[in-house]
């Protein structure tokens, strides 16, 4: 079973740089998906380290056959394409992925070489987000992914306690800080023969929170 840790690493303030307190920092309504913040990476137990646009590969197979050809009287389907028995197969990619606190959002614009620093106490809690109708085939790329790729996976997760977060932009451009939490986006294709013998595809995509830190990400609008 793979343990992994996740580390986000913050940059410095630096010389010049404008601080925003965290009371100063405009709130605003649950923003578009950003980006994890530079620094923000996966360190895994042989020592890889997964940053934003890296990825975690997996497979595994389903419990069951995904269909069953009922066996009628002369029928022959289920002898001609055995395979429609077989159990279905996933592949999944698993990448880092930035949650926003939608409970509780707050977020602000920052300029090149601006910083910002908030003290966030309380309980924050992230879920999963699935599309609609998949919930049984996440819950097993889910299950799967806890094993093969962080044990800390969860479908909800409830960070609790009192924590200082910083971001500054070392950028030429500016973007929104939003708080949030680094998760893992988990995209599954199932693969599986229905009759007579046809190859299905399926993807199903999973935004799963990990157990750890809040931290901040950046948006371009």
């Amino acid at each position: 079973m793979s343990r992994i840790a996740m580390r986000t690493a913050l940059p410095l303030i630096t010389a010049g740089a404008v601080l925003l307190a965290g009371a100063g920092a405009s709130a605003a309504a649950p923003v578009d998906q950003p980006t994890p913040a530079e620094g923000a990476e996966i360190v895994l137990d042989d020592g890889r380290v997964v940053g934003v646009d890296d990825t975690v590969t997996f497979t595994f197979e389903g419990e069951e056959p995904t269909t069953r050809p009922k066996a009628g009287k002369g029928d022959m389907g289920a002898m001609a394409c055995p395979e429609v028995n077989d159990r279905p197969t996933y592949t999944v990619k698993g990448s880092p992925y930035f949650i926003p606190d939608k409970k509780k959002p707050q977020s602000t614009w920052l300029l090149p070489r601006q910083t910002v620093s908030w003290t966030v106490t309380g309980s924050h809690t992230f879920t999963w987000d699935i599309g609609a109708s998949a919930e049984a085939e996440a819950g097993a790329i889910l299950a799967k992914a806890k094993v093969s790729v962080d044990t800390k996976i969860s479908n909800s997760w409830t960070w609790t306690g009192t924590q200082t977060v910083t971001d500054t932009n070392t950028t030429s451009k500016g973007y929104r800080a939003v708080l949030g939490q680094v998760g893992w986006k988990l995209t599954g294709v199932k693969t599986w023969i229905a009759p007579p013998c046809n190859v299905k595809k399926k993807t199903i995509v999973v935004l799963a929170p990990r157990k750890g830190d809040m931290s901040i990400g950046r948006q371009n609008s």
